[in-house]
């Protein structure tokens, strides 16, 4: 079978039949492999949120955080 014939096929399903094959084939892959693509759906699920917030919640998720005591105590990198 083609990808033309599975996408002719997969547009003939029910709207909660395409979700299910969505969601089956997202768990097929990695964790990396998802992010990007979980992301975007958080975006698109929310059009509202701005974009800035969405960036704190991905450097939190991807550990680019600092400890508030030390964000207030210590000089960051590159200034003097």
């Amino acid at each position: 079978m083609t990808a033309a014939q599975i996408l002719q096929e997969f547009n003939t399903l029910s709207k909660s039949e395409r979700a299910r094959v969505v969601d089956q084939t997202l768990r097929q892959l990695s964790a990396e492999e998802r992010k990007p693509i979980e992301r975007l759906i958080r975006r698109l699920q929310h059009p509202d949120v701005p974009e800035s917030f969405w960036e704190g919640v991905e450097d939190h998720e991807d550990d680019r955080t600092v400890d508030m005591e030390t964000a207030l105590r210590e000089t960051p990198p590159g200034r003097k």
